[in-house]
């Protein structure tokens, strides 16, 4: 197999064992994936360069001390839900905002808006080092071309309904476009995948969660769905079942899945559920800035201590205003430094004794012990790396070795927000670095220009197409509402 491309870096961010190292190294790529992985030696470094150039069989790429790294993964998108952006803050007084505010405006939407609007937001992504998405959302296929129009990898989850919500009308066409686009060998080669994506347990019917349950493990493709995200969905499944939603899920079968499940959210769990949940086939995903919005915090220190497999995510931007997974690193890292401030604070200062202090003390260095786990780069990273670029059985992401999908980020360590670059794997997880993003390859193309990445790809051509239609749809849309 004759390769594309090769990129040779002094600074690749590779796996060695649980924890991400620099080490100079090539990379073979060929179609959408990485066939090849070398570490290197600096003293060999060049002359396998020029050995390759004189070769000029493949495109070769020498990045020197720039540092290449995965692409981020966000597993949890709705990015066509951008234009909510336009009106949220007047609109936004609903307790349950998804069925009081969301689904008022959904109905409204067409294909070719929904299409047009996840143009914008794929390209957002994009920005934000994003080079895979599982994305959530009516009309499927109008999200899968979107994507494959900007370029970005995804896997697509058509939103599915048939109790309440504006997929109703339509759940049938949103089953058969998830096994559409998983037969679609166009998609496939641009690095587009499908889940099936069932919208919550309060909004779909037991008849429908077995049917996807089988078709599920028929393709061999996961679940990816809502769950436990507000109080209304837990008091109609228990009012219902007398059983929690996780509960109800398991009594179906849902959580033995063999094709895998991505739960989102489970804000509302108890003791029982988190057993349910360390089933190997589950995993969970947090959206730190969504769920401070739209209802609470999940509580990721029981999920950690029960061992569930667990990611980051962004969610919406019409809850969190924004697709950057690192600043959903920053809050993730100084979670369990939350637990004291309505608590052990208040009771330190209430009742200030020698004993109180010592149990302050106490506590307080069981809550280090959680933060140092927390706050460790690599196990930052790898929630939003090889963590979701994993989970799917078709393809890998979010680590650089033989079989994996050619989605890469290649930073400019010049740039001020990666300045002094001594612990990088730090920086990523805890800085704000996208904007020394020198230039990305997502499925082994190339996004954008060398050195000129942001500029490059916003004053291109299609950006530009894609921008005015989308403002066309935008003000047509607000019309109707």
């Amino acid at each position: 197999m004759n390769c594309n491309d090769i990129v040779f870096s002094k600074k690749v961010l590779l796996k060695e064992g649980a924890l991400y190292k620099i080490f100079p190294a090539s990379i073979e790529i060929s179609g959408n994936q990485i066939i090849n992985v070398t570490k290197l030696s600096l003293e060999s470094y060049q002359a396998s360069i020029q050995k390759e150039t004189e070769l000029k069989n493949r495109n070769t790429h020498d990045f020197g001390d720039r540092i290449v790294t995965p692409a981020f993964i966000n597993c949890h998108t709705h990015v066509a839900m951008n234009f909510f952006r336009t009106f949220f803050q007047q609109n936004s007084k609903s307790n349950n905002i998804i069925e009081e505010f969301f689904y008022k405006a959904e109905s409204a939407l067409t294909p070719d808006d929904v299409r047009a609007f996840a143009r914008i937001g794929a390209y957002e992504n994009i920005l934000n080092g994003n080079g895979l998405i599982w994305d959530h959302y009516y009309y499927g296929n109008e999200i899968a071309n979107a994507c494959s129009d900007v370029g970005i990898s995804a896997v697509i989850a058509p939103t599915i309904q048939d109790l309440s919500g504006p997929g109703m009308k339509f759940h049938q066409e949103m089953i058969n476009e998830t096994i559409e686009i998983f037969s679609n060998s166009t998609f496939e080669k641009a690095g587009i995948y499908s889940a099936f994506g069932p919208h919550a347990t309060d909004t779909v019917s037991k008849d429908m969660w077995l049917k996807i349950l089988n078709l599920s493990e028929e393709y061999k493709i996961p679940i990816h769905t809502h769950v436990s995200q507000s109080l209304e969905e837990v008091s109609r499944i228990y009012k219902k079942y007398k059983k929690t939603p996780i509960q109800y899920l398991d009594s179906l079968g849902i959580t033995k899945n063999t094709a895998s499940n991505l739960f989102v959210h489970c804000i509302y769990l108890n003791n029982s559920d988190l057993k349910i949940l360390q089933a190997k086939n589950n995993s969970l995903v947090f959206c730190p800035f969504s769920q401070l919005i739209f209802q609470s915090p999940a509580n990721i220190i029981e999920w950690d201590k029960h061992k569930i497999k667990w990611f980051i995510a962004t969610d919406c931007v019409a809850s969190n205003d924004s697709m950057n997974l690192q600043k959903e690193l920053k809050l993730v890292a100084g979670f369990p430094k939350f637990q004291p401030t309505f608590s052990l604070n208040s009771k330190l200062i209430s009742k200030f004794s020698d004993k109180t202090k010592k149990q302050f003390l106490k506590d307080t260095l069981k809550i280090n012990k959680t933060y140092h786990k927390f706050s460790d780069p690599s196990f930052l990273l790898h929630k939003v790396f090889e963590g979701p670029g994993t989970f799917h059985n078709f393809f890998k992401t979010g680590i650089i070795q033989t079989g994996a999908l050619a989605n890469l980020i290649v930073w400019d360590v010049d740039h001020p927000a990666l300045w002094p670059c001594d612990n990088f794997p730090k920086i990523l997880a805890m800085g704000d670095t996208t904007g020394a993003i020198y230039n990305m390859m997502i499925g082994g193309k190339w996004i954008s220009k060398n050195g000129n990445f942001i500029h490059g790809l916003l004053n291109s051509d299609k950006y530009q197409s894609h921008l005015n239609e989308a403002k066309l749809r935008l003000k047509h849309l607000l019309k109707k509402l």
